[in-house]
This record gives C-alpha cells, structure tokens and sequence, in this order.
C-alpha cells in the first residue's frame, strides 16, 4: 500500500505541474524568443554536467533559469524547468514515477516561484522580489521532495527542508548575477558567465590535462599490477573485456560503457594488500585466510580513498570494488546485499570475474571447458548472480562466442 501511494503521488506531482502550465499559458502572456532554445540548452549541459564536492552539492539550476522566471514568465519557466534539466542519469534506473516526479518537481518549484517574483513586481523591486522567488523555490522543492521521501520511507528525516535553505543566499547572489548578465549583454551574457562560473569552480581550463592524467593514472596503476602479478593483471583484462560485452548486450546506457571499462580494472585492487602466500596457495585455504581474502573489497575501498579519481568515476569504481562479491541471494560480502539492491555495475562486474575465474587458468586448479563453464553459471543464476544478465551472458557465449581480450602492454 504505501509504494502505491508513493507512485500515485510522484504522477499526481507530474500531473499537477502539467495542469499549472496548461493554466499559465492560458493566463498570462508569454513572448517567444530565440533565447528560450538557448536557455533550454543551457540547463540540459548543467543537468548532466552538475558540479559537486565532496561533501555537499550546490546546484545552479535555479539562478540559471531565473532569466527566464524573470522576463519570460510562469508558463516559460515551468516548461523549462521541466524538460530542461533532463539528466541523462535519470534514465538508468528506467523509473518512470520517479522520472515524471522529477519533471513536476521542478516544473512546479520554478513555475510557482515566478508567479511570487511578478506578483511583488518584479524588475521593478528586484531585490525584495528576488529574495522572495529563490526562497519560494527552494521551499515548494524542499516540501515536494520531503513528502514523497515520507511516503516512500516513513520516519525518514526531513531535514530536507532546512538542508536547502543553506543554499539560498548563494542561489540569491548568482541569480543576480545571471539576471544582470541578461539585461546587459542578452542571453549570451548568461551563457559566459555560467561558463566563467563552472570554469572557476570544476577548474575546467584544465579540463583536457585532467582527462590525460586520469588515463596516465590508470595505465600506472595496471603496470603495477602487472609487475606484482601477471596472472592478476591478465584477470583484470579479462573482466574488463567480458564486463563492457555484457554491459552493452543488457541494456548499461551507451554513454557509460567507457567508465565502466575503465572502472571494471579495478574490482581487485585490494589484492593487492593481500599476501601473495593466500593468493597463489595451491591448497585449500584455512578459515583465516579466506576471511583476510574476503577482506580485499574494503582494503580496496580504503585504497581508492587515496586516488583522486575524476568525479564521473568515483561513484562506479566505488560500486564495483565494494559489492562485486554480493550475491544475488543475499549471502555475499561484504554488506550482505540482495537482488536488485547491488549496483547494477557491480552485478556485471560479478558475473564477469566468476566465467574468468571458471575459465581462466588458476595455480590451484585447470580452467574448466566452456560447456562446463556455462552449466556452471546457469546453475548459480538466482542464487549467486543475477539470473537474467545470466542469460544475457550466455546468450553471448552461444551467439556470437566470447574471446580473450588482448594481452595488455
């Protein structure tokens, strides 16, 4: 019952926002201008490039759009706010609820604050209107979401609503700052200084060195690992190969499958703190010894914490070097997650470093046939991994064959 009437109110939301714009166009006039694309494309590149630390997140969406709740009126600023903060994350978790939540969320905050700046005059007191629409919007945002946060987790906090309120003097500022960018130089006025700003912020100018270095960062780290363990490096080339063939047959949105072949290098990384006497022990090891082995998720999270990995990485590396030994069923390490629970990455991930480990050769055993291999996997699927990338992989072995990836160099 209370999923029900949380999914009921995420599309009561989505309606109610749709309801506020048909009125809104009714209502008001609303002048149409090229500059309208303009701030549309604007908001989709912040939507999808937000900016965030490591501790908190401040996002520019409202003083973005506040041109636009300024001069372009309701209707305008709830039919941007909506569809032009699409990101592209959204469509991972394929949750359509939440994505129409999200469109009258946003279309509800910014359309309602509008109203509130025009109703007190707007340009004309701009200070006091101004103050008045950014805390009209982050208060209308705050409540929503709380709401729809108490039906889907009853008793879960809703410091929500003070949570944003400590961004309204820095959304009040840069909104002004926006706004006066239009006034004096158009919509390309905006559109400098949104560059200016993510520039100062992300250290974009040196965007391409930081791209470099990342690449730098990871082949240093496989040469490394290639120096301590031949057999663990040719593994990880392994599950990286089989992880991005799976990703892309499953469905793992296109634009990640790079991250994710990078970030699959690093499921074992915390094999590396492991004795090189439980590693290559030909016999069967003792219970402290596949204890201290089980243990390699967390010393491979704790090494990670000292790479400066890029922000687009961080969260996937994360995923796959802390859960790809959760099992499907719930008796996996080292958090004890179940189905759907673990991170789709990681249940990939899962499923590549079992067929390597079943087929790749192995100081304690010989590698299996593949028929043998494949029965072996469709007899865990439900139990150990997820059964239909279970499928989804053998329909890949038996449809188009699996090779070994190049040997790395």
């Amino acid at each position: 019952m209370g999923r029900k009437h949380f999914n009921l109110f995420l599309f009561a939301c989505f309606l109610t926002s749709i309801g506020f714009l048909i009125y809104s166009f009714r209502a008001f006039s609303f002048p149409i201008d090229i500059s309208l694309l303009l701030f549309g494309g604007l908001l989709l590149f912040n939507a999808n490039h937000q900016i965030k630390s490591e501790t908190a997140s401040f996002s520019i969406t409202f003083p973005l759009l506040f041109p636009v709740i300024a001069f372009y009126g309701p209707a305008w600023a709830c039919l941007l706010a909506s569809w032009g903060s699409i990101s592209l994350d959204e469509f991972d978790d394929n949750s359509w609820p939440v994505f129409a939540f999200n469109r009258g969320l946003l279309g509800l905050s910014a359309g309602v604050s509008s109203l509130v700046f025009h109703h007190l005059h707007g340009i004309e007191n701009l200070v006091t209107a101004l103050l008045a629409a950014t805390f009209t919007y982050s208060l209308v945002n705050a409540i929503i979401y709380a709401i729809a946060r108490q039906l889907q987790q009853p008793g879960s906090s809703i410091s929500i609503l003070w949570e944003n309120q400590k961004t309204l003097i820095p959304s009040f500022a840069l909104a002004a700052f926006f706004s006066y960018a239009y006034q004096t130089f158009n919509v390309f006025g905006v559109i400098g200084v949104f560059y200016l700003f993510i520039t100062v912020r992300s250290g974009a100018l040196l965007g391409h060195l930081e791209t470099n270095y990342r690449i730098s960062l990871i082949r240093s780290l496989l040469r490394a690992v290639y120096a301590k363990d031949h057999d663990l490096m040719e593994h990880l080339e392994n599950v990286a190969h089989y992880s991005k063939k799976l990703a892309k047959r499953c469905g793992y949105p296109r634009w990640k499958l790079q991250l994710l072949d990078e970030a699959s290098y690093f499921h074992d990384i915390g094999k590396l703190e492991i004795s090189d006497t439980i590693l290559k022990k030909p016999e069967r090891l003792t219970e402290e010894e596949y204890a201290e082995m089980q243990n390699h998720p967390v010393k491979g999270m704790e090494f990670l914490r000292e790479i400066p990995l890029p922000r687009t990485h961080k969260q996937m590396v994360a995923n796959i070097a802390n859960y790809h030994h959760e099992r499907y069923d719930g008796q996996g390490y080292p958090s004890g997650l179940k189905g759907e629970d673990i991170p789709l990455e990681a249940r990939i991930v899962a499923i590549a470093d079992t067929w390597d480990a079943m087929t790749g050769s192995r100081c304690y055993r010989k590698p299996l046939p593949l028929s043998e291999a494949v029965a072996e996997m469709k007899l865990v699927a439900g139990t150990q991994l997820d059964p239909k990338l279970v499928q989804d992989f053998v329909a890949i072995i038996e449809e188009e064959g699996i090779t070994q990836p190049d040997a790395f160099n």
